[in-house]
């Protein structure tokens, strides 16, 4: 069967494009399929790149028409990364349109059948829209939809309390929008430790309603709308302009015709640690797959994925070092681990002159290390903090121990001294031990120094 490609990427969002790029500079005869030119994906488009423009404008300015032109020109300059001209000079070639498999080695592409020897899915996801008695499409926006809204309204209620729900949140009460927040979850954040949840929902300064849900939706008029809600078992309503809907996300798997390639799948597709399918020859990677839907691990998974096709499958996709934010202000951080951990050091910014300068006692920051002292998982909250905990990422991939953060010599004043006074404190404890302790006096001794 004479092949048009060696290896077909379905899917121009942050992962197909890493594997395309990856595989075109090793001189792979390598094709990316994207459904329109502006490729990309989710993240350049309705997800990391104008939310976090929106987080920062918002500090700036409440104007909505400013923050909207700097969102579409910071998705300008990053889109000449992504476009079709800089993936063909790469040596790639790109198809626009929608694909389908037609069996395990054969796609259409609108009515262009393509065949290739290997192919990697990455067809990202879209926001999921809960099934809700009488709600139309003109009650809600999503992250696809928000940020290219005329008018922002003046009271919105956003179904979600993630990153996603969070972030959007807090912009948009800073920016002048009434938000108030339901979440499904009988605790917020609750995959994280009790203390840093109850900072970030002090510090948010968001009202977010637990154990909650739509049941149903009323238009009352042109511009207004009415919530069924139930919290705790107890039925509520309440008079909004906008839904903003943040409870998770689908993979783009519906139309692929998976089965014909015979790839097993359920909501997601399953994929082994090689990142391969139920047909070998066939890898998914991103929002499509059984793992963390983020854009880095998306970018970890293309990595593999790429490897593995170009040099044979002895590469697995590791998530140890895999760490997600939420970019609200303060920012929450976490390294997380199946592992458990021997014992959790701390420290808050009531102890480290940057966080006192900046008026952030509340600070904290968590890590959990074994017997050995190597580093299991972290958590933090702070303004910045995300790049700050980086470190411990680095630390945990080499196999450190926490105490060789005591090593650097840190610049005063920093909130990076943060790390060093939780390292300090396991060299402490480690000079104080009794055995020390009268090793040392015996040298004090010996000097003439006691």
């Amino acid at each position: 069967m004479k092949m048009d490609h060696q290896v077909i990427v379905i899917g121009g969002g942050a992962a197909g494009l890493y594997a395309t790029a990856g595989l075109a500079r090793l001189g792979v005869d390598v094709a990316v399929i994207n459904a329109d030119a502006n490729m990309g994906g989710d993240c350049l488009h309705y997800g990391c790149v104008p939310s976090k423009t929106l987080l920062h404008m918002a500090q700036e300015t409440t104007d909505w028409t400013e923050i909207q032109a700097k969102m579409r020109a910071v998705i300008a300059e990053i889109q000449v990364h992504d476009s079709v001209p800089r993936f063909e000079e790469l040596g790639a070639t790109v198809y626009i349109g929608k694909a389908r498999f037609l069996d395990a080695h054969r796609i259409v592409v609108g009515d262009r059948e393509l065949r290739a020897k290997k192919f990697v899915i990455a067809t990202g996801s879209r926001p999921r829209v809960p099934n809700v008695a009488g709600l139309d499409i003109s009650m809600y926006e999503t992250n696809e939809t928000l940020f290219q809204m005329a008018k922002l309204p003046r009271k919105m209620a956003i179904i979600g309390a993630g990153p996603v729900g969070l972030e959007l949140g807090q912009a948009l009460q800073n920016i002048g929008v009434d938000i108030t927040i339901f979440d499904h979850n009988t605790e917020f954040l609750k995959h994280f430790s009790r203390d840093i949840a109850d900072i970030a929902l002090e510090k948010l300064d968001l009202a977010i309603h637990l154990d909650s849900e739509l049941i149903e939706v009323t238009r009352l008029n042109k511009d207004e709308i009415s919530l069924k809600i139930t919290e705790s078992g107890v039925e509520k309503t309440l008079v909004v302009e906008k839904i903003l809907f943040a409870a998770g996300q689908i993979a783009n798997i519906d139309t692929l015709e998976l089965e014909r390639a015979g790839i097993a799948y359920d909501t997601k597709i399953d994929t082994n640690r090689y990142l391969q399918t139920t047909t070998p020859h066939i890898y998914a990677i991103g929002d499509v797959i059984k793992s963390p839907s983020l854009t880095h691990a998306g970018g970890a998974e293309a990595r593999t994925a790429l490897t593995n096709i170009t040099f044979g499958n002895f590469s697995k996709v590791n998530y140890s070092t895999l760490a997600s934010v939420i970019y609200t202000k303060p920012e929450i951080y976490q390294l997380p681990s199946t592992q458990k951990a021997a014992r959790i050091l701390s420290a808050s910014g009531a102890n480290i002159d940057r966080f006192k300068t900046d008026n952030e006692p509340e600070a904290l920051v968590k890590i959990g290390i074994d017997a050995k002292a190597k580093i299991v998982h972290a958590e933090a909250i702070g303004t910045d903090i995300s790049t700050v905990m980086q470190q411990v990422a680095l630390l945990k991939s080499t196999g450190a121990k926490l105490t060789d953060l005591s090593k650097p010599i840190y610049p005063y004043p920093t909130k990076s001294e943060i790390l060093k006074n939780i390292s300090d404190q396991l060299l402490t404890e480690k000079l104080e031990k009794p055995f020390l302790q009268r090793l040392i006096r015996k040298i004090i001794q010996w000097r003439g120094l006691s």
